[in-house]
């Protein structure tokens, strides 16, 4: 049977076409004659011609985001006429709410038609439970159903009278849970009740499911789906398992038996969720090389706050040896050092050169001639950077590291930002002796969290997003990077100069909240980042470097993990409520 049909609605928060929807398509097309595309938000015409222009649809249908999926499948079904519908082999209907194929689904297709016992079916099932959707309404018991990310309907069932009696009397719905109590959930005993027979490729009704905060394991058990080689991911499964343990696993899984690209996971997620998930940022760390004939055709200007003014021939002779065309821009905290920088250095890339005082190490100089680079296509930010305290661990290993990461491989920087205009910034692997010997705790990292909200709250984003309080955060060690002005200007614009204390600064100041902000801030812009690793470590590294830091921490352990597991608590208790009352609207 070839003539089969697909309706498949799109939905995008952000009115754009995301790369996993073109990649899906492109491999259901093989399996469909014919596919009619039904967006229920706002597409833009060359994201259309793209479509049109790859072969990937033969209709397209725009259309409110009203009633929800089962009333665009319903407008589309209309629009052919059941007579037509009938004339098909088989009508499929699916949503882009997940991820794939991942793994094969033409031979799962050709499986089901074969099977004549089987007239309906879907990917994945969730049993019959009862459940309390709204307050002021009894509980309610919902039946063994089909999810509707995907059903295939075959010829027999389209023809029947009950498939346009259900089809096409689909309400509009604004409550999404009325939705899912009245169509999905209800769909699949609807029609066994008229006397067809459904199947799905994981029946997980008698599935053993301990363990799992809901018995939903297209959402809840991302391993039992790679272990069945389930073709479709739901998005929600990584929403929900954001920073379950098992989701970098699942990624790794997924890199070591599918020719599927992760990357399609990683940049859709980094757009519906956060930046830095854990199962994120191997594919967000890059190995450039320095050994790049093309030269970049971007504007570049960089700022180097010179505290220490021995180091400006170090930075000057990276800058000239692999950055080559750039504009300089330089600060720094006395009028004596300036006098001196004049006198040794009269170069043409050098723009500028400002006093700005000895206050804000090199944040505050970096705000100030911001305004000056606002015009480059890329920017970056260095300062000479030492420690008095320790300055091999965090003074001259530090500062190499980052010029190995981020100054000799520049012009391969540069074409990762040529070629990916959501690239906001790259940072430098975390330095590496200092990540051996120290390393930040969740515990000075919750002492930084107050003035991180502070200055997030004064800064003026276009589409507010939220930031998270983590036990760790992805951060520009030293505040160096390479960044687009664009990804930035709205953070180096707030004035934070009246709380920055005088030296010595303490840990938990606020240029350290500073400091673990740029990524966050460049993401709320509409930005992605990178990583520039530094190095490759092995396993027994990362093991002594993690009982290292435990043995440095002056805690009371016990009493912490007793609070880390009330939040563990809590935190379940509030994702079971969220999904029970199905508050989960569609996280595309």
């Amino acid at each position: 049977m070839n003539n089969k049909l697909l309706l498949y609605v799109h939905f995008n928060r952000n009115n754009e076409l995301s790369d996993h929807v073109i990649y899906q398509l492109t491999h259901l097309r093989q399996n469909f004659e014919e596919v009619f595309f039904i967006s229920n938000s706002e597409m833009d015409e060359n994201d259309l011609s793209t479509l049109t222009g790859q072969n990937l649809i033969d209709g397209f249908m725009q259309r409110e985001n009203k009633g929800y999926d089962f009333v665009a499948w319903s407008d589309a079904m209309k629009h052919y006429g059941f007579d037509k519908l009938a004339s098909y082999d088989s009508v499929t209907v699916m949503n882009d709410t997940c991820f794939g194929p991942v793994y094969d689904f033409e031979g799962i297709l050709a499986k089901f038609d074969k099977d004549t016992s089987v007239d309906f079916w879907g990917i994945t099932n969730n049993r019959s439970h009862k459940v309390k959707p709204w307050e002021n309404r009894e509980a309610i018991v919902l039946p063994d159903h089909i999810q509707s990310y995907f059903v295939n309907y075959k010829q027999k069932i389209v023809k029947s009278e009950a498939f346009e009696n259900f089809w096409a009397n689909i309400e509009v719905l604004d409550d999404v849970v009325e939705v899912i109590v009245k169509y999905e959930t209800a769909m699949t005993k609807y029609f066994e009740d008229a006397g067809f027979k459904s199947g799905v490729v994981f029946d997980t009704r008698k599935e053993e499911w301990s363990g799992m905060l809901v018995h939903d394991f297209s959402v809840f058990n991302l391993p039992e789906l790679l272990k069945r080689h389930i073709p479709f991911l739901k998005i929600k499964a990584f929403s929900y398992g954001a920073e379950n343990i098992y989701t970098p696993l699942v990624i790794e899984r997924l890199k070591q038996e599918t020719s599927f690209p992760v990357k399609l996971i990683v940049n859709h997620m980094t757009e519906v969720d956060y930046p830095d998930r854990e199962y994120m940022l191997e594919e967000k760390t890059l190995k450039f090389t320095k050994e790049v004939s093309a030269k970049t055709n971007l504007k570049i200007g960089i700022h180097l706050h010179a505290f220490y003014l021995d180091l400006i021939p170090e930075y000057l002779n990276y800058f000239d040896k692999y950055v080559q065309n750039y504009d300089l821009y330089i600060t720094t905290d006395t009028e004596e050092k300036y006098e001196e920088i004049f006198k040794n250095y009269p170069l043409p890339q050098i723009k500028k050169v400002i006093v700005t005082g000895n206050k804000g190490r090199d944040v505050l100089p970096w705000m100030q001639v911001s305004e000056l680079m606002t015009d480059y296509d890329l920017c970056g930010h260095f300062h000479t950077k030492k420690s008095k305290d320790n300055d091999w661990i965090v003074g001259e290993s530090w500062r190499r590291d980052i010029e190995y990461s981020l100054l000799e491989p520049a012009q391969a920087i540069f074409q990762e930002f040529e070629k990916n205009p959501k690239l906001g910034l790259i940072i430098a692997d975390v330095p590496s002796f200092f990540e051996h010997f120290y390393g930040p705790t969740y515990i000075t990292e919750r002492d930084i969290w107050p003035d991180m909200q502070e200055i997030w709250q004064k800064i003026d984003f276009e589409n507010s997003k939220e930031l998270k309080q983590k036990d760790s955060y992805v951060m520009s060690y030293g505040t160096m990077i390479w960044y687009r002005p664009q990804a930035l200007n709205n953070l180096l614009n707030v004035n934070i100069q009246a709380d920055v204390p005088e030296e010595p600064l303490p840990y938990n100041s606020i240029l350290h909240a500073f400091e673990r902000l740029l990524v966050y801030v460049s993401w709320a812009n509409g930005y992605d980042f990178r990583i520039s690793q530094i190095q490759t470590n092995n396993g027994f590294v990362a093991n002594f470097s993690a009982n290292r830091l435990l043995r440095s921490v002056e805690t009371d352990l016990t009493q912490t993990k007793l609070r880390d597991l009330v939040k563990m608590i809590f935190k379940k208790i509030k994702v079971i409520i969220v999904y029970r009352l199905g508050f989960n609207k569609k996280n595309k």
